[in-house]
């Protein structure tokens, strides 16, 4: 949905979008740096309030890349908020993800900071790495350069 920009303040106050929450059915949020998009991010649902600073998204998919444009780290997660200024999200609900070199991780939530590069959580966390799952109290990932730091509490079973 489009709309044209007011050309005066009171038409802008009589504008039926002045104010209204934005719904949108689909959509595509791309963060790019140096020429790549490092960051990807589809929603199927997607609502904004009148501030516009935080979107409300359901059902979403995100593809991150590192500076190179390869897809360093891929998850999905039942819904998400994001940050419109910054690209910053808080990703929760069913989060499941999978770093470039295969790891698959099974979180609560994770958060996505775009300045720093790194998804990160303090949730539980599982992680599937081969023929070991390890277990841990949260963990930290770098998209930009693949380095992974699980946090306190970690156990590893071999399958």
């Amino acid at each position: 949905m489009w709309a044209a920009a007011p050309s005066s303040a009171q038409e802008a106050a009589e504008s039926p979008v002045a104010g209204a929450t934005l719904r949108f059915a689909g959509m595509t949020f791309t963060a790019s740096r140096d020429e790549q998009n490092e960051l990807v991010l589809q929603a199927e649902k997607v609502l904004i309030p009148p501030d516009g600073e935080v979107a409300d998204l359901d059902g979403v998919h995100v593809v991150m890349n590192d500076p190179r444009g390869r897809k360093s780290f891929e998850m999905t997660c039942a819904r998400a908020d994001l940050q419109m200024d910054s690209a910053d999200f808080r990703a929760e609900g069913d989060v499941e993800g999978i770093t470039g070199d295969g790891r698959r991780i099974y979180t609560p939530w994770l958060i996505w900071d775009n300045a720093t590069g790194e998804v990160s959580t303090e949730a539980k966390v599982r992680i599937v790495d081969g023929q070991h799952t390890l277990h841990g109290r949260g963990f930290r990932y770098n998209v930009r350069d693949g380095r992974f730091v699980l946090r306190g509490g970690a156990s590893v079973v071999q399958e």
